[in-house]
């Protein structure tokens, strides 16, 4: 499986999770933004194959007239999203693509870049930045700055789907607390943090913006009647690979019980039986 396959398989997984009431409350506060002459504009970072830009216009969640960049590290991600855009019911115009339908206007630019290091060095500006699954693949003390710069004043953050530190299996296992410790300390010990959404809240707190709405948004995968709706069975086998290589040879763990978890996991998952759960955050704040 591609990485842009596993991002199309957790669309239903992230649609059922993402907090509804933070969302309208991102909804709203957009729909004060909005100028009579300017459209709002919109900075999505590690937006992946264009999944909550698509989501935010199909479930009605934007001005009317909205200017939105979708940027990603991946050029293949991005090559993914204006794919799925084009099908989607946008236009290409030039290197942008466009969709003007009922009164509505929509004009998305794309970016391949790192954030960060686009975030600092752009002169351009945004109304809002979104972060959809991403705040935890950054330190958040030095990028969270970085973002916040691309705003103009009273700029919006909109940080869905936020990881949290809880990593849960049903049914439990032995090894489960020892592989999501050691699972959580990788992600540590890269740039990113496993509890990111505690520290997104800590960080914003530090640099006095205001927060407008924190809510919780747990990824809750579990079979019905023996099976799993949409891709959902795959995405799962997808975040046990995920751990599976981040475990591989651990030094902390003994090899063939790790195997043994792994393996009943995987046919778990093949059986209908495995329910997963994630603990994340949906984070709203306003830059001073």
């Amino acid at each position: 499986m591609t990485f842009q396959q596993y991002l199309d398989t957790k669309r239903t997984v992230d649609d059922r999770a993402l907090n509804r009431r933070v969302l309208r409350r991102f909804e709203r506060e957009l729909s004060a933004l909005i100028d009579s002459t300017e459209p709002v504009r919109l900075l999505e970072i590690g937006a992946g194959i264009g999944t909550m830009v698509e989501r935010l216009r199909s479930w009605d969640c934007l001005p009317n007239r909205v200017q939105y960049t979708v940027l990603d590290i991946s050029s293949k991600n991005i090559r993914t999203a204006r794919s799925q855009l084009l099908a989607s019911g946008f236009e290409r115009n030039g290197d942008n693509l466009q969709c003007k339908q009922n009164g509505r206007s929509m004009t998305i630019r794309f970016e391949v870049a790192d954030a960060v290091e686009f975030a600092w060095k752009t002169d351009r500006r945004w109304d809002a930045l979104v972060g959809h699954a991403v705040a935890d693949l950054f330190d958040l003390e030095s990028a969270l700055p970085a973002f916040c710069s691309v705003l103009d004043s009273g700029g919006l953050c909109y940080f869905p789907i936020t990881f949290d530190g809880g990593t849960m299996f049903d049914p439990a296992h032995e090894l489960d607390e020892r592989v999501a410790e050691l699972y959580h300390r990788h992600i540590d010990d890269g740039e990113g943090t496993s509890r990111a959404g505690r520290k997104l809240l800590a960080e914003f707190r530090r640099r006095e913006a205001e927060l407008l709405a924190v809510g919780s948004s747990d990824w809750v995968v579990y079979p019905e009647n023996g099976s799993y709706p949409a891709d959902e069975g795959i995405f799962l086998q997808h975040i046990l690979g995920m751990i599976g290589s981040s475990l591989d040879g651990h030094s902390e763990i003994d090899a063939d019980a790790f195997s043994d978890w792994l393996g009943t996991r995987h046919r778990q998952v093949g059986g209908g039986e495995l329910t997963y759960i994630a603990h994340q955050f949906d984070v709203l704040a306003r830059v001073v």
